[in-house]
């Protein structure tokens, strides 16, 4: 976990250090405002240290634990873990992820659209949390 912070927090001084350089440099060039980069540049530095500080605090919280990626004798089994429970055969996520489209693509339609689709999604997310509990997913 500390290279992570060290990554985190070394970006977040780059672009805080871009965030100034950028707005002088386009404004010393005599060109006008570039407002994409004048506000993003900031708001990447602000998403960086606050990943960065997130990650800093649990750090010290755990006291310095060291994550398998940061031992130099770990073994690629350290890192292993339970990842969770899943359905390889469950065709919810398909359905899913073709609702999702549809909401995606009901922002560029209209708003009929996007109630259809948020309807789709509280089904198929439905359906999908409630698939192991209903007996037929553990039959083949």
């Amino acid at each position: 976990m500390k290279t992570n912070v060290t990554l985190f927090l070394g970006l977040s001084a780059f672009f805080l250090l871009f965030a100034v350089i950028y707005p002088t440099w386009v404004f010393i060039s005599g060109r006008q405002t570039e407002w994409v980069g004048t506000i993003g540049i900031p708001l990447t530095f602000i998403m960086f240290l606050l990943l960065g500080s997130f990650l800093l605090l649990n750090l010290r919280r755990q006291g310095g634990g060291v994550l398998p990626e940061d031992s130099l004798v770990a073994d690629v089994d350290d890192g292993d873990t339970e990842m969770g429970y899943y359905l390889p055969w469950s065709w919810w996520p398909f359905f899913a992820g073709a609702a999702g489209g549809v909401a995606m693509l009901a922002m560029s339609i209209g708003i009929w659209l996007a109630l259809f689709s948020l309807g789709l999604v509280v089904i198929t997310f439905i359906g999908w949390f409630f698939e192991p509990f209903r007996g037929g997913a553990y039959r083949r």
